[in-house]
This record gives structure tokens, C-alpha cells and sequence, in this order.
């Protein structure tokens, strides 16, 4: 059996990821900060594929407890979701700084820390594949398309970062055969894209989990879109 571990899994894509893997036969280790305060995720938890775990990807410590739990157990596919979007603070003359080190902990620091410390756990998969969640705001190429959705100077700084790490994470894990992809999930409908969004998150996690289907090592290091197009850096 597969095993996919995924980080925020609480709510929206993460949610997904874990529902749809689930109903797929995977073993799925959901995190999140409190796992036991989101009912859909206790729901789903009672699933005998679905285990739930505390992690803080903001913590060391938490993160360092996770992989002692793991105890070396292979993780076929590890998705790295966690993200946190500040309203506040936004815009030029308003800068909420610690909101936005607050966003560069999570969003880069968190993502690479869980990479480190399970790196082992994804190497004695047979799948061998890392997954970032970013977002098509951290692209620089297409800024003048997409800064109608707001200055978003946290959110989009700390994505594009997130890129950059991910992408010399896939240089140096590529001679292990690790894959590490980098997606962009489209708009959609959750807390954080709201409900005017373009796509369900069914619709997205669909998409990501077919272009998933394809060969670990011939993805890594691409920066795709959920339909599996490639996306501007």
C-alpha cells in the first residue's frame, strides 16, 4: 500500500488530498496543528487508512516528534500544504512585518523543515516524491496578471521563496531519485480563495493527483499548474 503524508490537512486542499487518497486505498497520515479540532478530518480519520497526527511546521520540536513517531516508516508521497495567507498588513504603508516573518516561517522555513527531517522516511519509499503547494501569485513572471488579487507582499514573497528553496531542494535530492514538483492549485474555493473562486478544491486535487500519475523523475523541478501546463517562475 501507498503512503502519503500530507501538512495542513484540516481544511481545504489539504482536506482533499487526504479524502481523495483515502477513497484511492492510500495510507494517509493527515497533519495539522489540532487535527481533533477539524470535524471533517476526525470524520474521515475514522477511515482504517486514515491516521491523524499533531504537527506545527512552525516547530521544531513538533516536526522532530513527527518523525519520531514515524520511526522510519517510507512516505511514498510527502505534500507539503501548510501555508498561511495575513490579510493585514498588506499594502505600503501598512506592512505588518511580523505577520510577514510569521508567513516566511511557515510558508518557506515550515516546508523545508519537514523535507529535512522526513527526507530519509521519502527515500525508503518506492514512489519517492515530494509535493510543495505555491501558488501562481509567487510567479515573477506573471506578476502584471495576477496583482488584481491584491499587493499580497507576505503571501507572494514567502511563495516565491518557497519556489526557489523547492527547486534546490529537487538539485540535491535528484541523485537519491527523490522527485520534488512544485505546484500552482489554481483559484479555488476555500477559506483562503473564498467563494468566487474558479475551481472546487475537488476539481484541483483531481487534477494535481493526474498529473501525479506520471513519472516521479520526470517532473521534478517543474513548476506546474494543477492541469499539469507549466508555470512561469
Amino acid at each position: 500500500m501507498s503512503r502519503v503524508l500530507i501538512t495542513g490537512a484540516n481544511r481545504g486542499l489539504g482536506l482533499e488530498f487526504a479524502r481523495q487518497y483515502s477513497a484511492d486505498g492510500w495510507d494517509v497520515i493527515a497533519t495539522a496543528r489540532n487535527p481533533k479540532q477539524s470535524e471533517e478530518l476526525e470524520q474521515l480519520a475514522k477511515s482504517k487508512s486514515v491516521s491523524l497526527e499533531a504537527l506545527d511546521v512552525a516547530s521544531d520540536d513538533s516536526v522532530k516528534r513527527l518523525a519520531e513517531v514515524l520511526n522510519g516508516r517510507p512516505v511514498d508521497l510527502l505534500i507539503l500544504n501548510s501555508a498561511i495567507f495575513t490579510r493585514d498588513g498588506n499594502k505600503l504603508g501598512e506592512l505588518n512585518f511580523a505577520g510577514w516573518r510569521e508567513s516566511f516561517e511557515t510558508n518557506v522555513l515550515g516546508a523545508m523543515r519537514v523535507a529535512q527531517a522526513l527526507i530519509e522516511n521519502v527515500a525508503a519509499s518506492k514512489r519517492k516524491q515530494i509535493v510543495a503547494i505555491s501558488t501562481g501569485m509567487g510567479s515573477l513572471q506573471t506578476l502584471g496578471t495576477t496583482i488584481g488579487f491584491g499587493p499580497a507582499y507576505q503571501y507572494r514573497s514567502s511563495k516565491a521563496a518557497l519556489n526557489m528553496a523547492m527547486s534546490i531542494l529537487a538539485k540535491e535530492v535528484e541523485r537519491q531519485g527523490i522527485s520534488v514538483l512544485i505546484f500552482s492549485p489554481g483559484w479555488v474555493q476555500t477559506d483562503m480563495g473564498g467563494p468566487n473562486a474558479a475551481l472546487t478544491p475537488e476539481q484541483s486535487i483531481a487534477g494535481m493527483r493526474k498529473v501525479l500519475d506520471g513519472n516521479p523523475m520526470e517532473l521534478t523541478g517543474q513548476f506546474l499548474s494543477y492541469d499539469g501546463s507549466t508555470w512561469p517562475w
